[in-house]
């Protein structure tokens, strides 16, 4: 018997289960969240949220796009073989992968590559493809022996426009020095005869001898760095611009023609850009990745894909190339200027689908590397709502609620649609815990009741979606308890305020409130063993080990009903039918309300409906 014989049944059926898989998750998404009617509330920042939502959340689309790659390299060796995988199959996940991840998408034909080699035979000229560069050749590693400077050549061709046509350089030079500026320019004009458009201040000239440059000089010195840099686009009249932030020198190392072939080639990739060597002689191929989740950034330097010899980004730091149509849909945001203007810019890119790419073989000539202060990063923090940064050079900027527009007013408005900011769920924890230092002080019996007992359990803290905190206490501890009225909680800024005597009680904090229940006798202690009773079981709460049920867990299961684990928005801001409250209160446990507004790394339904790890540890990769 053939040892493959039975392979052609395993590889469709693993075929089958990840389309199966990717039809059921998309269907997942695009069905709508529920049957929930919900009023429309505004973000949870002061800046409107502008990013349009997707369907399908990008971290999920990475994930199937994975996985079916997974199958896709198991039957390729296999492909075409008779009796074994058909081509077909092969064929028909290459485009899937590449409607999923571009950056995925396997090289599909003998022509997908950055350049040919001589016995392929002429690049073939594609009808519906425009060219604005002739192709490459490769000649082999022999060319170049020892230095390898050549061995990537550019074909002769005839059907490129003047490359005059096709890019314009844009200079921001605001803070160079004026020697630098002239230098620049007439090292750009050796090599390349395009427009160049330079940002300056008013009271710098430029060598008028240098033919082909524009100078838009910062007349009105309110205006941010976006705001020239969207001036200058404007002024542009060719199809690419060329972005030459920082530089300090040009040569022929720069290969501008290598950037926007890659950008004519691969219809996925918007944004284009090189290594860097500052003058210290540090090189860095300046690609990033970068990930906003919960109110926190993290930019990584490194890449997982990379295609035509260049590096798939997030973000790059160094000089790119991208297309005037794209500034002109995503422009620079008027109000930033510095580093910060390019991290928010390339971040709006990312949003909206678009992808960027660094060559590591075209090395730009930097004054400096681009290190961003705390003072850098606030501008970005407070466009984009992130408490926490996580900079490419390992260092940690932490920014409060105030400084970068996070507002705790409201929660309800906010977790409507959005996790609760940090620093308020912070809040809402040191509120409780001054609390609970009171009750230990005064010997006094308490558990957490509902969905604080339930953050316990899952998060070992406040729920981001929760809207009180709630604590039951024995009843005849009911008048110690309405002792922290007066100066205990005027202190604290809080008040007590009760309801029903004897029954219920509430206090009162700044944003927030948590509310407390009595019952004739509570001590769940009594189902424990006799051995364990007089010890309380405790659970680790926002930094506090905090009394709970004796068995949390089953309190939980038994209190909040089927799929306890599983994650719903709090019940103040979905309908709950009656049918759901018999299975717990909840109709669709583990989907989230629609974020009325727009994505945004703050959005519910942005997160997996299940799982603490997510919210824990948000950057965390399963």
């Amino acid at each position: 018997m053939n040892l493959y014989s039975g392979l052609p049944r395993l590889f469709a059926a693993i075929v089958v289960v990840a389309l199966l898989a990717f039809i059921t998750i998309y269907k997942h998404f695009e069905a709508p969240l529920g049957a929930i009617e919900m009023v429309a509330y505004p973000c949870p920042i002061k800046a409107k949220c502008s990013v349009k939502r997707e369907v399908l959340e990008r971290q999920y689309k990475m994930k199937l796009a994975e996985a079916i790659y997974s199958v896709h390299q198991a039957i390729s060796p296999h492909a075409g073989l008779e009796a074994m995988v058909k081509d077909d199959w092969w064929k028909k996940l290459v485009p899937l992968m590449a409607e999923l991840d571009p950056r995925m998408s396997p090289n599909s034909s003998s022509w997908d590559y950055s350049a040919r080699i001589p016995d392929m035979g002429p690049a073939p000229v594609l009808p519906n493809k425009t060219r604005h560069v002739c192709p490459e050749m490769y000649f082999g590693p022999k060319m170049g022996f020892p230095f390898h400077q050549h061995g990537m050549e550019p074909e002769n061709c005839t059907y490129v426009p003047p490359f005059a046509r096709v890019l314009t350089a844009v200079l921001p030079a605001m803070s160079w020095p004026p020697q630098t500026i002239n230098f620049v320019i007439t090292q750009i004009r050796k090599w390349y005869d395009i427009p160049i458009i330079v940002i300056i201040p008013k009271r710098v000239v430029v060598d008028p001898t240098l033919r082909d440059v524009k100078a838009l000089k910062i007349k009105n010195e309110t205006l941010s760095g976006g705001d020239l840099l969207n001036k200058a686009v404007e002024m542009v009249t060719t199809p690419y611009v060329f972005m030459g932030t920082s530089l300090a020198h040009f040569s022929n190392q720069s290969s501008l023609e290598r950037l926007v072939r890659v950008l004519d080639e691969l219809e996925h990739v918007k944004v284009a850009g090189g290594a860097a060597r500052d003058l210290q002689g540090h090189w860095i191929h300046g690609c990033l990745q970068q990930r906003m989740a919960d109110y926190q950034a993290t930019y990584t330097m490194g890449y997982y894909y990379s295609k035509y010899e260049c590096m798939y980004c997030d973000d790059v730091l160094t000089p790119f190339i991208t297309t005037v149509k794209l500034v002109n849909k995503v422009a620079f945001t008027s109000s930033l200027s510095g580093p910060a203007v390019y991290r928010d810019w390339l971040a709006k890119v990312r949003e909206a689908g678009h992808l960027t790419m660094v060559c590591p073989d075209v090395m730009f000539f930097l004054t400096n590397h681009v290190n961003m202060t705390s003072e850098d990063w606030l501008p970005m923090a407070r466009h984009w709502a992130l408490e926490k940064v996580f900079s490419y050079t390992g260092q940690v900027h932490n920014f409060s609620c105030d400084a970068v527009n996070i507002t705790c007013k409201d929660a309800l408005r906010i977790l409507s649609s959005y996790l609760l900011p940090p620093c308020c769920r912070a809040i809402m924890e040191h509120n409780l815990g001054f609390l609970m230092d009171y009750a230990e002080a005064n010997d006094l019996e308490y558990e957490l009741q509902a969905g604080s007992a339930l953050g316990a359990v899952k998060l070992g803290g406040y729920l981001p979606w929760d809207f009180d905190m709630d604590i039951t206490f024995d009843r005849n501890d009911y008048q110690k308890w309405l002792r922290l009225r007066g100066k205990f909680l005027r202190d604290r800024n809080c008040y007590l305020s009760v309801t029903k005597p004897r029954v219920y009680f509430s206090v009162h904090c700044p944003y927030f409130f948590i509310e407390f229940i009595t019952f004739d006798y509570l001590n769940s202690r009594q189902f424990l063993p006799i051995e364990y009773r007089n010890i309380p079981t405790k659970v680790m709460y926002g930094g506090h080990w905090t009394k709970v049920n004796a068995n949390p867990g089953l309190h939980s299961r038994n209190k909040l009903g089927l799929e306890d684990l599983k994650h719903a928005g709090h019940w103040r801001t979905a309908r709950v039918v009656k049918a759901a409250k018999a299975r717990g209160g909840y109709e669709n446990p583990g989907v989230w309300n629609t974020c009325r507004k727009s994505k945004h790394h703050s959005c519910l339904d942005q997160y997996p409906g299940d799982g603490n790890l997510p919210f824990i540890q948000p950057f965390l990769h399963p």
